[in-house]
This record gives structure tokens, sequence and C-alpha cells, in this order.
């Protein structure tokens, strides 16, 4: 937003009483009571830096960014994380993206649901697997890490798992296997050395693999504003379902 955009909603916001701004806010209130739970801090794991932006282990962060952008609000940089707060179903919704290093997410994390007031079942958070093919997605009402240093990270911060999460494939690199007949046509043996999976990880895709990464960032982003309104558990059966 320009400065002369920027002055003038500012301007706007002084017209206005401090109930008529009330108004116009987002519904925050808690769940009511019964109610299915519906995430309320969407949380997308990257690194931080333009040179990192557009690397396979940053599809968190790409998804956080495209709903920020769907609903016309931009990241705001703060001291742990990129933040903004959009409005689905008459419901805010707090988007973020830690600054910290990926395999470092935890504390930022645990430092935002302070913020908010939040319980950690009103977390959701969106991560890369290298165990699933490219594009595929997973939802979860809870769970462990799997693996991933990022969410191992988090659940150190916040003491428990009990949290939904989005996993979104990104695969691992392969190398020819030898004894396979079929080489040609066969993706080889997997990757194991953790050197190359880094170097894999923190790489670009290909053109074809990001447009099917983009694609499914886009059912997630979905899949995110349906758990708004109707729970984690309807948004979970959807999405698993896509494939």
């Amino acid at each position: 937003m320009g400065l002369r955009r920027r002055f003038a909603a500012f301007r706007d916001r002084l017209g206005t009483t401090r109930a008529e701004r009330d108004e116009e806010a987002p519904d925050d209130v808690a769940d009511e009571p019964g109610e299915a739970p519906r995430p309320r801090l969407i949380v997308g794991l990257g690194n931080p830096g333009p040179e990192y932006q557009g690397t396979r282990h940053n599809v968190g962060m790409w998804t956080i960014q495209r709903l920020a952008e769907r609903h016309g609000a931009e990241l705001a940089r703060d001291t742990r994380v990129w933040r903004a707060t959009v409005e689905v179903g008459s419901r805010a919704l707090h988007l973020a993206a830690p600054r910290s290093w990926y395999n470092e997410s935890g504390p930022a994390v645990a430092s935002e649901l302070r913020r908010l007031s939040l319980r950690r079942d009103q977390l959701l958070v969106i991560h890369d697997d290298i165990d699933m093919d490219v594009a595929r997605v997973r939802m979860r009402p809870h769970g462990g890490h799997g693996g991933n240093n990022g969410m191992r990270s988090i659940l150190d911060a916040l003491g428990g798992g009990d949290f939904p999460r989005i996993r979104i494939g990104i695969d691992r690199p392969y190398d020819p296997d030898p004894d396979d007949p079929d080489e040609e046509h066969s993706r080889g043996r997997p990757v194991r050395d953790p050197d190359r999976v880094a170097d894999w990880v923190l790489s670009r895709p290909r053109p074809e693999e990001r447009a099917a990464l983009d694609a499914a960032i886009r059912d997630v982003a979905d899949a995110i504003e349906f758990a708004v309104s109707e729970g984690v558990e309807a948004a979970m059966n959807r999405l698993n379902r896509r494939e």
C-alpha cells in the first residue's frame, strides 16, 4: 500500500468512533460451547529472507501469503513474525509466518499464541513433508513432529501437539537404481544423506512442480477457510479426500 493510501486509511479511521471501529472489526469471540474446534491462528513454516522465498521448504509460508492476498491483506513485519488478520465468515483469522529459522519456529509460535490469548487447539500449522509426493496434502487434528524439525521446535515450545496441522508434499531426491531393470521409468532409490536432503528442500521446485504446489496451496487455503466456518474435522474430511 502506498503512502497516500496509508494516510487516507489512517485519516478515515480517525473519523470513526470506537464503537464504529468495533462494529467494523471481524468477530474475535471465543468458540461457542460444544462447537466444533475452529482454527484462529494459522502459521506457515519457512525460512526468512528473499533467497529462501521460492524454495520447497517454504510452502507453508507460501500458503500464508496466498491467504493474505486472497483477503486483500498485507503481512506486516513484527519482532518475531510476519502477521496479518483477515475476516473469514465474520470471524477474525490471524495469519503468521515466523521470522526465525525454520528449525527454530517454536518460540515465535508460542509468543503469538500468548499475544492472542488463544489455546493450542486454536492453532493450525502448515509445513512441507519430504516423505509425501509433490503436492499431496494431508490434514491431521494432532500428532507428533514426524521428523520435521520445525514441528519439533513448536512441540517443545508448546509442550504438546494437540493442534491441527497440514502437510504439503515436496518429495525427496532420488538416485538411479542400477538393479532396476526398468531404470528409465523408475523413480530410483530415495536419497537419505542429510546434506543432499537439505540441498533439496532449500532449492526451488521445477516449473511443473511449482504449478502443482500452487494448486495444492489453493486447496489448502480453501480448506482453512472451510475449517473456520465448519470446523477442523469437516475441513479435514474434505481436504483428505482431494486425492
